[in-house]
């Protein structure tokens, strides 16, 4: 039999470049701050969709950040 390695795959946290969060952190202050708006204030409805559009965009900044090709999302062991 070969002798076959199997690495499990990592968690979302485990991918998760936390440089990214702390090379942008007027951008992460951002995007903790919308998530505490939208989870416990109390704004108008047209406010919260800006918000929700906000969250959306830096999660996604975030997250090309991140998992980019070349960003050492990954750790080499």
């Amino acid at each position: 039999m070969s002798d076959l390695s199997f690495a499990p795959p990592k968690t979302l946290i485990e991918r998760l470049n936390l440089e990214v969060f702390l090379n942008h952190p007027l951008l992460t202050s951002l995007f903790v701050t919308d998530f505490a708006w939208l989870s416990f204030g109390r704004e108008p409805l047209l406010l919260r969709f800006l918000l929700l559009a906000g969250l959306v965009y830096l999660a996604m900044f975030f997250s090309a950040k991140s998992f980019a090709p070349g960003s050492s999302a990954e750790k080499q062991p």
